[in-house]
């Protein structure tokens, strides 16, 4: 009796020990989503509240659907209509409006309403006449500034054609000359879809996605055969040259800012400065050798005799790794895409060296957000931007947990 009290005991304590210090690792991440849901928060005058009062989601608005100035430039179609007069060939609009939107796919992003005077329309009829103008239209909508009230604070309506348009029964179309310039009036409204595919976020966003989903491809393109040589192809030195492989990039990993120099000249050198896919191609070099080491582990403990069978029936080498090894081998090889986008998604150093602002990634723009340090900076925003940053790899986590928990102990066993 007294030796199952005491394993309950230590039970007991074990798990009081785990539970504390789940709360120390994960405490940062609870801390930094109570500030992304505060109305206000500054350094200087955040408390640590394990409760939060006064919820409220407006950062994460803010940062997905916040319209920070960005410029749109896109082609709409729409309406316009007003007073119209027609001499010698030529459509005056005396007085009248131009309602137009714009589609992302299927969905509309932006709704707006300009009101238009002096315009004119290079039209086919020879009759002169006027009269009242309604019309269907289309062209290039420029928007670089928004007022606070929703009034249009610099844009630009261009390349405008009226494709079909009646004045007073008279059927008119026609492209239209010079263009017009919206300052401090009309209106705009954006829809969610619209402020989302505008918002800074978004912009960033893609830019990530590429190079995660660029630094994944091209690492399997080469981990998987690699790793499949490593495991069944015999050849001198097989073990040796693994090893030195992962030893050479733990070396000029550790050569630090001499490599970043190196490798900074050799992009600019060659032309390659500002390229994502540049980018994608160096993350993918740095992470092909634990990715092999890491895949070669797995594809060990999977017996030879299913690729000795598929070579008696005839596959060649790719065919046994596409139908063979692939299915059987798919928990290591998606811990090692993860990886791989992990890689490619959080990596700031070289993301800030070799690109200009519009192609940088999420990384380094939650990174920018933090030249404002101090009372100035907006930590709810900043709490925000950083959780959305976090929830991809998080979710891809979540979602291959089994994959990932097998591909990191199977590789492990030996037979």
């Amino acid at each position: 009796m007294g030796q199952k009290k005491k394993e309950i005991i230590k039970s007991f304590l074990l798990t009081l020990a785990a539970i504390f210090i789940m709360f120390i690792i994960l405490f940062p991440v609870y801390y930094i989503f109570t500030v992304s849901i505060k109305p206000a928060a500054t350094l200087a005058t955040t408390k640590i509240e394990l409760i939060p009062r006064n919820v409220t989601l407006d950062a994460y608005r803010e940062v997905l659907f916040g319209f920070k100035g960005s410029k749109i430039s896109k082609n709409f179609t729409g309406t316009i209509e007003g007073q119209a007069k027609i001499e010698d060939g030529k459509l005056y609009l005396t007085d009248g409006k131009i309602t137009g939107a714009i589609k992302y796919g299927p969905f509309t992003g932006l709704k707006f309403e300009i009101p238009v005077s002096g315009i004119i329309f290079d039209v086919s009829t020879t009759e002169n006449f006027q009269g009242t103008l309604k019309g269907e239209i289309e062209g290039l909508f420029v928007l670089t500034r928004m007022n606070d009230d929703g009034s249009i604070g610099f844009g630009i309506v261009r390349e405008v054609e009226l494709t079909s348009g009646d004045v007073n029964g008279v059927s008119v179309s026609g492209p239209m000359e010079k263009y017009v310039v919206i300052r401090n009036t009309g209106k705009a409204e954006f829809t969610a879809v619209g402020k989302f595919l505008n918002s800074v976020f978004f912009g960033y966003l893609k830019n990530s996605l590429l190079l995660a989903t660029l630094t994944v491809l091209l690492s399997m393109i080469f981990v998987v055969p690699a790793a499949y040589a490593f495991s069944r192809m015999q050849f001198f030195s097989r073990d040796h040259i693994l090893y030195f492989y992962l030893m050479f990039t733990q070396v000029a990993g550790g050569l630090g800012i001499a490599g970043l120099i190196a490798l900074y000249g050799m992009i600019v050198k060659l032309g390659l400065y500002d390229k994502l896919p540049v980018l994608s191609f160096i993350y993918a070099a740095g992470s092909v050798p634990f990715n092999t080491w890491l895949l070669k582990g797995y594809i060990d403990s999977i017996s030879p005799d299913f690729d000795e069978a598929a070579l008696v029936d005839g596959a060649s080498y790719l065919q046994i790794i596409r139908y063979v090894l692939l299915p059987m081998a798919l928990p290591g090889i998606a811990t090692v895409a993860i990886f791989a986008f992990i890689g490619g998604w959080t990596e700031f150093i070289l993301a800030s060296l070799l690109l200009t602002e519009k192609n940088q990634p999420l990384s380094v723009w939650i990174y920018l957000l933090m030249g404002g340090i101090g009372r100035g900076i907006d930590w709810s925003y900043f709490a925000a931007a950083a959780l959305l940053f976090a929830l991809p790899v998080f979710v891809m986590f979540m979602l291959a947990q089994n994959y990932i928990r097998s591909g990191l102990t199977v590789g492990g066993l030996k037979e």
